[in-house]
Order: C-alpha cells, then sequence, then structure tokens
C-alpha cells in the first residue's frame, strides 16, 4: 500500500511510467506483427520460386514423352504392314495377319505402349492388339468409338488424350494419341492408328515430384483443356465436378490478369484455403497445377509467430520492470528539485497532496523565483549604470551624493578606503567580434565579470561592470600603507582571472591598473589611465598587465616621429631590391617607436607605412615586369595589427616582396632572352640544322654571346642541351616500342646512327637496343 500511495502521489511519475510502458508496448507489438508479415511473405515467396522449379520439371518430362511418342507414332504411321489395315477396302487375310504380327512387334519393343489400334476408314472397322478388343464382345470397341471417333468435338492428333478403356469408375488407366496424315482435329471420315500409352507411364514423373513435394503437403494435377482434373494418386482430394469447375475459373482469371503462362496465388477450394501454382505444358494441350494446403504450409510460420508472441509478452514483462526503473531514475533529479523545493511551498502542497503535478509545483515556485530574480535584475541595472556613471563623469558628483549612492544601491565600494582601477581588455577583440553572435558575446561578457568580481572579491572590496563590450573595469577599495605591496597582490589576482578566462573561453585579456586614489572625484580620470595603460600591450604583447612604472620611460619620452634618414634608407633599400638594408632600416626604426607613447607609436608606424607604400608605388610604376604586392593593404597595418611585432613582422614581408621584384632590368632581360632558347629548342629539337648558330639568328644575338650567357646560367652549353632535350625524347619514344631506331633518330633531330648510340650511351650507360629491350622486359 505504501508503495501505491508513493506512485499515486506522483502524478508526472506516473505520466513518464506509462509513456515509456506504452512506447515500449507499441514497439514491440509493431515489430512482432512485422516480423511475421516478412516471414510469411518470404515463405511465400521461396514457395512460389519452389513451385515454379517443380512444374517446370514436369512441363520437360512431359514434353519429353511427347517427343518419344512422336517418333514412334511417325515410325507407325510408315510402316507398310500396317498401311493395308488403314486404307485397304477389302484386306486380304495375309495382310490382317501381318499387321497383326506387326502390332504384336511394336508392343514388345515399347515398354510405354498399353495397346494400340488401326482405324480403317473405309471399312469403319478397328484392328487392335489389345485381347478386350477381341474378346469382350465389342464393348472396349464401343468405348473407343464413343470417345474418339463419335464425339461431339473433333479429337486433336499427336496429343495425349486421357481415357479410360478398362475401368467404369471414370478413372484413367491409358492415354489415347493419334496419328493421322494430317494435323487437323480427327474425325472419322479419315483413318488412323491409334496409341495408348500407359497411364503409370505418363504419372511416373508426377509421382516422383510428389513424393518429392510431400513436406509440403501438396498434390499435383494434370488439367486438360475442357477443365478435368488428373492425378497419379487415386485418393486425390479435387476430383468431383464442383471442384474442378472452381480450379478452372481460378485458373483462367489469374492467366488473364497477369497474362503469363504460369503463375502463384492463393484462393479457397472446397472451403479451404489454399496455395495454388500452374504452368502450361508447353504443348498448349494441359495445364500442370501444385495445389498445397496453405494452412499446412505455413504450420511453421504460425508457429513461429506464436513463439514471437510469447516472447514478445515475456519482453513486455521485462519492459514494464524497465520502464518503471528507468521513470524512477528519469523522474530522480525532479525528485531532488522536489525536496529543495517543497520548505519553501505553501503547507498544503508540501504533503504531495496537491492536485498539481510536480512540474506545475515547479513552474510555480520558478514564476516567483524569477519575479525576485527581475527585481534583483532591475536593482543590478541601475547599480551598474551609476558606477558606469562614475567612471565617466565622476567629476561631476560631490563626495556626499556618491557616498549616498553607494550606500543605497549597496554597491561594493569602501566609502572611506583608498579606491584602484583596473582595466582588462579584450586581445584580438576583431576576430572576437567578427566571430561571436550578440548573444555569445553577453555571454561571455557576463561571465568575464562574475569570474573576474569573484576571483578579486575574495580579498578586495569589488565591482566590476563591462564597458562598450571589448573591457571590464574593476574597482578595488583597500587601504594599504605600501602601494608597491598593493600593486603586486592585484596583478597576482589579475593574472589568475586571466589564467580562468583562458582556460575556460579561450580568450585573453590585457590589464591596465590605475594609480591609487584617495577621492572619488578621481574615478574617471584612474578610469581612464587604466585604459591607456592596457594599450601599451602593443609593446609588451598580449596578456600584459601594466602600471605607470612599467611605462614610465615611454610617458617621459617626448620623440614623436622617426628621423628622416630612416625614411631615406628605407625608400633607398626598396628601390635598389637591398632586402637586408631595408630589414636593418625596418628594426631601427621600431626600436624607436617601442619606446615612444601610444598615439605617436601609432602615427610613426603609419608614417613608415605610407614611406613604403610610396616607394613601392614608385617602383611599380617604372618597372617593365610588374610585382605582385597589395598596395592598398599597407597603410591597414596600423589599425589591424595589435602589437608593434606583428606590425614589424607585416612591413619586413611587404618589403620582402617588393625586394623580390628589384631585380636589375638586365637581369630581367636575360632570362626572358635565355627562356626564349629553351623554348625554341623544345619546339625545334627534331631539326637536324638546329645549332647554336640557328638560334642566335633567331633572337638577333651573337652565337658567341648567347652561348657564353646560357652556360654562366645553366652551367652547360647550348648544344649539351640540345642533345639533352634530344636524348629524353628519344628514351620516350624507345619505351613506347612504337617506331625503329631510325624512325626515333629522325623525329630526334639525329642523322648519323654511331654519333646518335655514342651520346645515348654516355648519357644512360646503355645502346637504344639495350635500353628499349630492358623497358620491355620490365
Amino acid at each position: 500500500m505504501k508503495v501505491f500511495g508513493f506512485y499515486k502521489s506522483k502524478k508526472y511519475l506516473q505520466r513518464v511510467m506509462f509513456s515509456i510502458m506504452a512506447a515500449m508496448v507499441v514497439v514491440l507489438v509493431a515489430s512482432s506483427v512485422s516480423n511475421t508479415y516478412i516471414l510469411e511473405k518470404s515463405v511465400k515467396s521461396i514457395q512460389e520460386e519452389s513451385n515454379l522449379k517443380v512444374l517446370s520439371q514436369i512441363q520437360y518430362n512431359l514434353s519429353y514423352m511427347n517427343d518419344i511418342i512422336t517418333r514412334l507414332s511417325s515410325f507407325v504411321y510408315r510402316d507398310h504392314f500396317l498401311i493395308p489395315l488403314m486404307f485397304n477396302d477389302d484386306l486380304p487375310k495375309m495382310d490382317l495377319i501381318r499387321g497383326h504380327r506387326q502390332m504384336s512387334n511394336i508392343m514388345e519393343s515399347s515398354s510405354f505402349l498399353h495397346s494400340m489400334v488401326v482405324y480403317n476408314k473405309s471399312q469403319s472397322k478397328l484392328y487392335g492388339t489389345s485381347s478386350s478388343l477381341l474378346l469382350d464382345d465389342g464393348a472396349t470397341d464401343q468405348r473407343i468409338r464413343s470417345i474418339l471417333l463419335e464425339s461431339e468435338q473433333p479429337q486433336p492428333t499427336n496429343r495425349l488424350i486421357p481415357m479410360s478403356l478398362e475401368q467404369n469408375d471414370g478413372g484413367i488407366d491409358t492415354f489415347a494419341f493419334i496419328v493421322t496424315d494430317s494435323l487437323k482435329p480427327f474425325t472419322n471420315n479419315q483413318s488412323a492408328i491409334i496409341l495408348f500409352i500407359k497411364s503409370d507411364w505418363v504419372f511416373e514423373s508426377l509421382k516422383k515430384m510428389n513424393v518429392a513435394s510431400d513436406r509440403d503437403q501438396g498434390e499435383i494435377y494434370i488439367q486438360t483443356q475442357d477443365g478435368m482434373l488428373f492425378s497419379s494418386d487415386p485418393n486425390a482430394s479435387l476430383t468431383n465436378e464442383q471442384d474442378q469447375v472452381r480450379v478452372k475459373e481460378l485458373v483462367q482469371t489469374h492467366k488473364i490478369e497477369e497474362n503469363h503462362s504460369a503463375g502463384f496465388f492463393i484462393g479457397t477450394l472446397a472451403g479451404e484455403k489454399e496455395m495454388l501454382t500452374y504452368m502450361d505444358d508447353g504443348l498448349g494441350a494441359w495445364t500442370i497445377l501444385y495445389i498445397q494446403s496453405y494452412d499446412k504450409l505455413m504450420g511453421e510460420v504460425t508457429k513461429t509467430r506464436n513463439q514471437s508472441l510469447m516472447l514478445s509478452g515475456v519482453f513486455l514483462l521485462f519492459a514494464i520492470g524497465l520502464s518503471v526503473g528507468l521513470s524512477y531514475k528519469l523522474y530522480n533529479p525532479i525528485e531532488m528539485m522536489l525536496k529543495r523545493i517543497r520548505p519553501h511551498l505553501p503547507d498544503e502542497r508540501q504533503d504531495g497532496s496537491s492536485s498539481k503535478d510536480e512540474l506545475r509545483l515547479m513552474s510555480d515556485n520558478y514564476m516567483k523565483l524569477s519575479d525576485k530574480l527581475n527585481e534583483i535584475s532591475s536593482e543590478q541595472i541601475v547599480s551598474k549604470y551609476y558606477i558606469r556613471r562614475f567612471l565617466s563623469d565622476s567629476q561631476l558628483f560631490s563626495d556626499h551624493d556618491m557616498r549616498h549612492l553607494i550606500e543605497k544601491h549597496e554597491l561594493n565600494i569602501s566609502v572611506k578606503d583608498q579606491l584602484l582601477v583596473c582595466v582588462m581588455k579584450i586581445d584580438n577583440f576583431a576576430d572576437y567580434d567578427n566571430s561571436m553572435t550578440g548573444a555569445s558575446k553577453k555571454l561571455y561578457n557576463f561571465a568575464i565579470v562574475n569570474i573576474a568580481q569573484e576571483i578579486m572579491g575574495k580579498h578586495f572590496p569589488c565591482e566590476a561592470v563591462e564597458i562598450r563590450g571589448d573591457h571590464v573595469v574593476l574597482i578595488l577599495s583597500r587601504s594599504v600603507s605600501e602601494p608597491a605591496m598593493l600593486f603586486q597582490q592585484v596583478k597576482q589576482l589579475l593574472r589568475e582571472i586571466q589564467e580562468t578566462i583562458e582556460r575556460y573561453y579561450n580568450i585573453s585579456l590585457s590589464c591596465g591598473i590605475s594609480d591609487i586614489i584617495s577621492q572619488f572625484s578621481y574615478l574617471s580620470s584612474a578610469y581612464t589611465q587604466a585604459l591607456r595603460l592596457s594599450q601599451y600591450m602593443i609593446v609588451k604583447g598580449r596578456k600584459a598587465i601594466l602600471t605607470s612604472e612599467d611605462i614610465k620611460g615611454n610617458l617621459m619620452n617626448k620623440q614623436v616621429s622617426l628621423p628622416d634618414v630612416i625614411d631615406k634608407k628605407l625608400t633607398e633599400a626598396l628601390k635598389k631590391g637591398q632586402l637586408t638594408n631595408a630589414g636593418n632600416e625596418l628594426e631601427k626604426a621600431f626600436s624607436l617607436i617601442a619606446g615612444m607613447q601610444y598615439d605617436d607609436m601609432i602615427r610613426a608606424v603609419s608614417n613608415l607605412a605610407w614611406v613604403i607604400k610610396n616607394a613601392a608605388s614608385e617602383i611599380h610604376d617604372n618597372r617593365i615586369v610588374t610585382f605582385s604586392v597589395d598596395l592598398d593593404y599597407i597603410h591597414q597595418i596600423a589599425q589591424e595589427k595589435e602589437t608593434l611585432e606583428e606590425m614589424y613582422l607585416s612591413l619586413l614581408s611587404l618589403c620582402a616582396k617588393i625586394c623580390e621584384g628589384q631585380r636589375p632590368a638586365n637581369m630581367e632581360r636575360n632570362e626572358m632572352m635565355l627562356e626564349t632558347v629553351k623554348e625554341l629548342i623544345e619546339q625545334k629539337f627534331a631539326d637536324i640544322n638546329l645549332s647554336q648558330q640557328s638560334i642566335a639568328m633567331s633572337v638577333k644575338l651573337s652565337s658567341a654571346y648567347i652561348g657564353k650567357l646560357f652556360k654562366e646560367n645553366y652551367k652547360m652549353s647550348i648544344t649539351e642541351y640540345i642533345n639533352e632535350v634530344r636524348l629524353s625524347h628519344a628514351q620516350a619514344l624507345l619505351e613506347q616500342n612504337n617506331y625503329t631506331i631510325t624512325e626515333i633518330m629522325d623525329k630526334c633531330g639525329y642523322a648519323n646512327q654511331s654519333y646518335f648510340f655514342r651520346l645515348f650511351k654516355g648519357k644512360v650507360g646503355s645502346t637504344p637496343k639495350e635500353y628499349r629491350m630492358k623497358k620491355s622486359i620490365s
């Protein structure tokens, strides 16, 4: 009862539990049903394929039998001993004897023949080998006449016709095969030979197939054109006229729908669900049927379905237990929250008897807390507003007003101790601003303010506020007799703040610390000083923590620009393409810039960038061959880079690009000329007359000059280079194995075979023939 009462009071737990249970039940049931459906469909597909294979084999057997009988009938019909029996009007006795003897010989030579009959149209008489035809007072004769000779419909020739010669119960004991001189349907107006085939011989393959298919509980039938069903099993079930008509209707309907001579479907016969597979015999006379009991065939599927349902039931019980445990585990955090909330709820709700569920109770409590937080947030907005006003316009407030506002809004600023202002500025703020969304920036700024205030607040009365999104300001209160000790302690705490924020948010901060102030009216000046100090990270690098003592030399430096001699020497070095000299002048310039005040630093770097840009523009305008330098980007370096080191490296990289394009004009001309020579050789290497003299004439220079120039640059003569190109092409042609060596010499510009062989062996180490043989083997 306690357990029931526990769950009864947990309305949300009940919903979770029942939802999980319902989901598991649906999944298990759906899985079981779908598996059974897929299994049943697979069994049907496999059974259809198997049945069609069986029927294909039977079709082949029947076609083979019909072929054997057709050959025999062709031989029998042309037998000269039997011809008199068929066509003579007045049959001599000796012809009759010879005819009977020949029929006896044929019967003895063919084990599948039951009997044979010769029909003489002129005499309207039957001559046969069967003793019953001779001794039963004409009963057999009359039966043959009524079925084959006097039937309402002409009988087909060269086809097996099921009939009974000796049975009166409708059973089949033989198959008639009528042979005439034409392929037209047989009537009693033409002579014929009738072969009677033993039914056992025809049904032999059916019996074997039935034995093989006993496991499927099926029966194989032959259906004639008039719908009659014949089987090798005398006890076959579908032998009455009503069933035969039903089978014929089903098969014909399915043939019309599928427009195919073979098929598979499920139908109802004699009140039972049956699986029917059919196939034409290939001769156009019969249809082979394979009929199986659907329930027996699907017995394993039904058994599997029942087992699946039983297993689903077992798993369902397990799922119910699992859902209870899982629901309670999911509910556990809610229960823990309720334990914390209940003491703050009204008395009537603490016992859990409320009509509301747990989430509704927590929602109500959340709304109350939210209202309180809004009140607190409003107060914080007002507090942050006054802190920002103190930092920007402290001189507008009287000391009395500031004390009153601090006490009224409970600001964590001491009204009697000395104050210190720290600015923490985000490094690489441009990249940070571009990569973050507005919501992310608010979240990060909130985190930085809280982390800074928490760490610093452990040691000093502290207020923190974010300004302009790129920096956070801390106002510290502390009475310390030794300022140096105070600065040292604050630096350690700021370093801890930097490491914490970088570890969690990968954000780097640079810090400036103002001088100690003793009056509230100096807060604006202290903030301006700290912000200004933080800018000197341009010299000290990122994550710098700076006080006025750290940049005392910069503040006292009165130099506001670089000496003109540096600009002049830098310009000359760039125009001459002397990167080393340009780098030295650039290094001198930045060593002087590092000692200036912040504004003078930015101005000096910008001026230096303009000097380099002007020099690059002048060089660019006076050169024939242009060089790739982004001149528009140069003057942006001072604004985009944060440290002097980055500015120096960017400007040095630009100087390197400028100097790289400042090679002498004659060097450019020589390189262009030598490239032209190499292109000529590549184009005309197949020309036997190609030489240093012909090339010199093409480029309008003396042979000695062009030869000397080529030798100095490539450490080989023009003739040697021509041979290198020719021999490289010769190697490639030898590897293709499409040309003779003489043809290759012509294509590569050689007329003398011994000269070609000597050069080739000197380059490769083997003759052309050996080279080709080695390449073909490898």
